[in-house]
């Protein structure tokens, strides 16, 4: 049995609490600098304070706990994940992250162990980035990665970044100050749920990360001849969305049949003009793919362009592939692995590797510090929906071993 254990009922009261704001019966709608959002972070604070951490917010709207070690000389390990969500999302993505940090820090503090490196809770702002579609704001200013198209983001109502920024505390014409050098943090270890069905049909407790996958996002528009439904012969039409919807199935086909890609989803489509009575003239198509190397990417690219060109000469359109974001894949190293392996038969789980299919906080920080993730059970493998779920059960067992893996590193870093 673990020599520390934490408070299940606490860590799950605190859960459920943090829930109810932004609650409503179709999901979870707390948007990062929302007025729920904004409410959460206060309830969270409040959190960290009442577990003895010494609270800050830094420039890029990061809430920062830290605890002191036994030697404050000594790089912290740094514990976190995000609290705000997609609209209408589920109330355990990001927020066990945070919630189990704060129980681990408030377990040791009540066993009186204090441990050699100072401890941080991080509070990531705008992981999701729904608001700006800007996503990893805070982490990736603590990283020193934000970009010049992060500064000047505006979100629907017209409203700046910077603005938003300064209403939960942060300062966007400072955020160089939010950046961490490599070396002043030891670690990172991020909980979370998996968000994918492999732990919950494996019936296994505890998931060790092997990777962060990486993402390359297109947008391919579609340009054929807008014209008269009821004259226009079907052999001289030029139409858009007959070949936007053949790209469409066979992005599905790269993944699903040929496996060049894990996934590959063609997830949005305009049509113009949009009416029953005009063949389209223009369709664009939002594709995405994901993996965790950066040649099975680089293949789906390669496809889609082959795709793309065999089409406008198929269906007599033009294409063009407007190539949004290329997110590296993050690997995390085997060491780091193993202690997330070694720190769940400490708490007597079991455990596998999996790899991580959505994106996480921990990709930024990976580039200033040694990283390593664990999953729990997501109930179906849904997330991002009200039918989000991970039990109270898993949850305490993924934050058992997030306390393992915090004593595991302050006795080896």
């Amino acid at each position: 049995m673990p020599g520390i254990a934490i408070n299940a009922a606490r860590l799950n009261r605190t859960l459920d609490e943090l829930g109810k704001f932004g609650e409503t019966p179709e999901g979870m709608d707390r948007l990062a600098f929302s007025p729920a959002d904004i409410e959460s972070r206060e309830y969270t604070m409040g959190l960290m304070r009442e577990a003895g951490l010494e609270v800050r917010i830094d420039t890029g709207g990061n809430i920062i706990g830290r605890k002191a070690g036994a030697d404050d000389s000594l790089p912290a390990i740094a514990l976190g994940s995000h609290t705000d969500t997609v609209p209408l999302g589920g109330k355990y993505d990001g927020a066990l992250g945070v919630m189990g940090a704060i129980e681990v820090v408030k377990t040791l503090a009540e066993n009186g162990h204090v441990t050699r490196h100072p401890i941080e809770a991080i509070v990531f702002t705008n992981e999701e980035g729904t608001r700006f579609h800007r996503w990893l704001i805070g982490s990736r200013a603590m990283a020193g990665m934000l970009e010049p198209e992060d500064l000047t983001a505006v979100d629907a109502e017209g409203v700046s970044l910077a603005e938003r920024m300064g209403d939960i505390g942060g300062d966007l014409s400072r955020v160089d100050e939010a950046a961490r050098k490599p070396g002043e943090l030891a670690a990172y270890f991020e909980l979370h749920i998996e968000q994918g069905p492999y732990l919950y049909r494996s019936g296994t407790p505890i998931g060790v990360v092997t990777g962060i996958t990486g993402r390359a996002v297109f947008e391919l528009d579609v340009n054929g001849m807008s014209n008269h439904a009821g004259t226009t012969p079907m052999s001289e039409r030029r139409d858009a969305l007959v070949a936007a919807s053949k790209l469409v199935v066979q992005v599905q086909k790269m993944a699903a049949e040929d496996e060049i890609c894990r996934v590959a989803t063609a997830g949005a489509l305009d049509v113009t003009p949009n009416a029953v009575n005009v063949v389209p003239g223009r369709a664009t198509v939002g594709v995405e793919f994901r993996d965790l190397e950066m040649s099975a990417l680089e293949a789906a690219e390669r496809e889609l362009t082959r795709v793309a060109r065999q089409s406008e000469e198929d269906d007599r359109v033009e294409i063009t592939i407007n190539r949004h974001r290329f997110t590296d894949p993050v690997p995390i190293v085997p060491g780091m692995q193993d202690w997330v392996g070694e720190a769940a038969e400490r708490a007597e789980f079991t455990w596998e590797r999996v790899p991580s299919g959505a994106g996480h906080d921990a990709q930024a920080i990976a580039t200033i510090a040694p990283m390593a993730m664990l999953f729990v059970p997501s109930v179906e493998g849904i997330s991002h929906a009200v039918q989000e779920y991970s039990s109270p059960e898993d949850c305490a067992n993924g934050t058992q071993v997030l306390l393992e893996l915090l004593l595991l590193a302050d006795e080896r870093l």
